[in-house]
């Protein structure tokens, strides 16, 4: 089973449907990303036309709560979603799959695992901030990556025994110049005290039967969407480096591990 928060929603979905992931690969490459979901090669740009599209929104009233209504920034992005998963439902994947999302509105961590996978998708990469909330089954849904980066417990509760899971939280060792820094580092510490914390009760149950692979993508910043290949490079080169953690969880499941780990 699979379970994934933000773009770890995108990509576990593409898995779970019996994706080529070699296809996936080359469409991510040749379509321009920043170009589909509009947004500027600056992070600092992007950023300062979403702060002033916010003052906008705040002044005439925020244009996601209007009855009906589709945000364009939404549509593109499920544009893309759709497309990734074939604009199948749940109940086609091969492997079964749920997104996390957060309810806005009460804080709730929510397991999307009904419907449209590309609306579920949408609900969990929805930045607030940068995308609309996606209403969903009467809530407002934005990133689970708010509360959960990763849903170790939503695999266990699917019956999950052993558990491989993929971090690429971005460090705290970035420079801070500005106070616009200043409040995305104060995110990154959150985000990764509350994960210090999930990790740390999911080790005490789990033990050497949860495996959490780290890629090398620290460096890549928020919108660095032309950094597909590099970040693609360094998630295979951190399944080579832990082949050997991988056939040991295998072989204690009763798992050939071979031809599984030479496909990772």
């Amino acid at each position: 089973m699979i379970a994934g928060t933000s773009m770890g929603a995108a990509m576990g979905a593409t898995k779970a449907i019996g994706a080529n992931l070699e296809m996936v690969r080359r469409v991510l490459e040749s379509i321009d990303l920043n170009e589909l979901l509009q947004v500027t090669d600056s992070t600092l740009r992007e950023l300062q036309k979403i702060i002033g599209r916010s003052m906008m929104e705040y002044v005439r009233g925020s244009p996601w709560r209007e009855e009906g209504a589709s945000p364009h920034d939404l549509a593109r992005l499920n544009e893309l979603f759709s497309l990734l998963t074939a604009n199948k439902g749940f109940e086609d994947t091969l492997i079964p799959f749920a997104a996390v999302a957060a309810d806005l509105e009460t804080g709730e961590r929510v397991v999307l695992q009904h419907g449209k996978i590309a609306s579920a998708i949408t609900a969990s990469t929805a930045v607030p901030g940068v995308f609309s909330p996606v209403a969903l089954d009467g809530r407002y849904l934005i990133d689970g990556g708010i509360l959960e980066k990763l849903p170790v417990d939503v695999v266990r509760d699917m019956g999950g025994e052993a558990i491989l899971a993929v971090d690429t939280s971005a460090p705290l060792d970035r420079e801070i110049g500005t106070c616009l820094d200043a409040i995305l580092q104060s995110q990154r510490a959150t985000s990764q005290y509350l994960t210090g914390l999930q990790m740390a009760r999911a080790r005490e149950e789990l033990g050497e039967r949860l495996l959490v692979l780290r890629p090398e993508v620290g460096w890549i910043r928020m919108f660095g969407f032309e950094h597909t290949e590099e970040a693609i490079q360094a998630g295979e080169e951190s399944v080579r480096t832990h082949l050997d953690d991988l056939r040991a969880i295998l072989v204690d499941h009763g798992e050939a591990p071979s031809r599984t780990c030479s496909e990772l």
